[in-house]
């Protein structure tokens, strides 16, 4: 059985494989044609929909305590904060919108592969006990998310569409999620999970499942969208 210490240096440690993955996988953003940049913020969209979602089921599985709480400080950040207009879906959709993207494009391109991948997540998310959850959406979906975001961000900014069209792009959703909050929310994750394994040490391994399949599972998101901006890139070659 792995204890509290054990997993947190190995989140750790997969956080920063994470951050080479992900630099790894998303250089080809800066030179991606705009259709093909266009494919893959459509895909990230479906994540963006589904993860509010995901983050309720987990805050009425949660006992009382700090991550509870947490949690349903963080969706309630996602929704808007009562302000349907600043729900995060919406301020992504608005950044699509200014990168030439039709809205009626929106529900309909979702890879069947990624499909696939977030039905799954759905069902364990619902089925999975909740220190599981917490692992696979509450540390994968927000922090692990978080580094993949990152870096999309770092690459998306360096291609020539976006720099051309910098002054007509909206940016508030990539306001409110690139910068240096990301350390203090980091800490404020652990500490609310340590309460729960330190009240039941015996969930620690359910924690750790739910985290690599998380990890797992942006691997192949990312994998998904790279094999689809390739796609677009020759067919813009041929």
């Amino acid at each position: 059985m792995t204890n509290r210490d054990q997993f947190w240096t190995m989140a750790d440690h997969s956080r920063l494989e994470a951050e080479y993955l992900a630099d790894e996988k998303l250089q080809y953003l800066q030179h991606a044609p705009l259709d093909a940049l266009q494919q893959i913020c459509i895909q990230y969209r479906h994540f963006t929909k589904q993860f509010p979602d995901n983050l309720a089921i987990l805050i009425s599985k949660a006992p009382y305590g700090k991550f509870k709480s947490l949690t349903a400080e963080i969706l309630a950040e996602e929704l808007g904060e009562g302000d349907h207009e600043n729900n995060h879906l919406q301020l992504w959709d608005k950044y699509l919108l200014s990168i030439g993207i039709n809205q009626d494009l929106f529900e309909n391109c979702l890879s069947e592969e990624n499909k696939i991948l977030l039905d799954e997540i759905k069902q364990l998310t619902l089925t999975k006990p909740t220190t599981y959850v917490i692992g696979l959406c509450g540390m994968g979906g927000e922090c692990l998310c978080q580094v993949y975001l990152s870096t999309m961000y770092k690459y998306l900014v360096k291609n020539p569409y976006i720099k051309e069209n910098k002054h007509t792009i909206d940016w508030d959703f990539w306001n409110f999620h690139v910068g240096e909050a990301d350390i203090i929310h980091r800490q404020k994750v652990r500490d609310a999970i340590n309460e729960i394994v330190d009240a039941d040490p015996s969930t620690v391994d359910d924690l750790t499942a739910g985290y690599q399949k998380a990890k797992h599972n942006w691997d192949t998101f990312w994998t998904n969208n790279y094999k689809l901006a390739m796609t677009k890139q020759m067919a813009a070659v041929n």
